[in-house]
């Protein structure tokens, strides 16, 4: 009865032991999972805004390391990156997907597809000064 006694003890603490780190991986794998991202990575972005009379397009970029490169699908070209990572060039070429390419593999961001936005108005709605005739009164 002893022997089975201590068995019974033995077995009860290895459970529990079992239990304790069972329930701490989980505390600690919640904990991580909740915890927020501190050193979260920029981003970067690219962004194609139309002319105001449609003949060309301005591409801007912002978090960027150089050197990069525009490819718009025929041709690829250097874009001139600056020291904080910002770029913004004009072309005549519109209605065309962009992208900007890492020329380096170890850079971040491989490959990043330019948004396109909306043009602003070319022109400023003013508004019209309609006469009406005045009606005499009688």
């Amino acid at each position: 009865m002893g022997a089975t006694l201590m068995y019974l003890h033995i077995r009860l603490n290895t459970r529990r032991a079992l239990a304790s780190l069972f329930a701490g991986s989980l505390v600690l794998s919640g904990a991580i999972a909740l915890t927020p991202a501190a050193s979260a990575a920029p981003t970067a972005s690219c962004t194609v805004t139309p002319g105001p009379n449609n003949t060309y397009v301005t591409i801007s970029g912002e978090g960027f390391t150089a050197p990069r490169t525009l490819n718009d699908g025929e041709s690829t070209v250097p874009l001139d990156v600056d020291g904080t990572g910002h770029f913004l060039l004009k072309r005549f070429q519109k209605n065309v997907d962009y992208t900007v390419l890492a020329v380096n593999e170890d850079q971040p961001f491989t490959f990043v597809n330019c948004k396109v936005v909306k043009a602003p108005n070319s022109q400023n709605p003013t508004p019209s000064t309609t006469r009406t005739p005045h009606h005499q009164r009688r």
